[in-house]
């Protein structure tokens, strides 16, 4: 975990010294018209497979009062850049966590995290992995927690030690 956390440091810090000397401009959004509106639909569900949706159903049930739990949250939403790194070095970092989520947040009532869930299944490729290392090392140097679940795992049980570990 202490690599993981270096080598996010390393690279960001990489980032930092490559892209100072470059003038940047952050992308604009271009303008839209119909056309572009249809090239869009609403999915089927928020949840991509039937253990998403078990373990979020779960979840609910084990839900404490004044606790909130949201779905496929971005990343982008829960962890930002720190408002000291500038310019191109901002957006290239911005840029490792503005396509990415996590499976669950539980916020407080007024919104604030609290902890993000990830469901694991069983077909981690190598990406994947690289996806958990970079999710871990972000989550653990922001101060929240990060609770990882196998998809194997009883969500009932599952959600009942996450609630706990929580409210102590």
């Amino acid at each position: 975990m202490l690599e993981t956390l270096f080598l996010i440091v390393v690279v960001g810090g990489l980032c930092l010294l490559s892209f100072r000397s470059k003038g940047f401009t952050p992308p604009k959004t271009q303008a839209s018209d119909a056309r572009v509106y249809t090239c869009f639909e609403r999915v089927e569900s928020l949840f991509v497979n039937t253990s998403e949706r078990d373990f979020f159903a779960a979840l609910c049930r084990a839900l404490p009062p004044n606790y909130h739990l949201h779905g496929k949250v971005r990343l982008e939403d829960i962890v930002r850049v720190k408002r000291s790194i500038k310019g191109q070095a901002k957006w290239a970092l911005r840029s490792r966590v503005k396509s990415r989520h996590v499976d669950y947040l539980i916020t407080d009532k007024y919104g604030a995290p609290i902890a993000a869930i990830e469901l694991d299944g069983s077909s981690h490729n190598k990406a994947a992995m690289e996806a958990d290392a970079l999710k871990d090392g972000i989550f653990e140097a922001s101060g929240l927690p990060l609770i990882r679940v196998r998809t194997r795992a009883d969500f009932g049980q599952a959600a009942e030690r996450i609630f706990a570990r929580l409210k102590s």
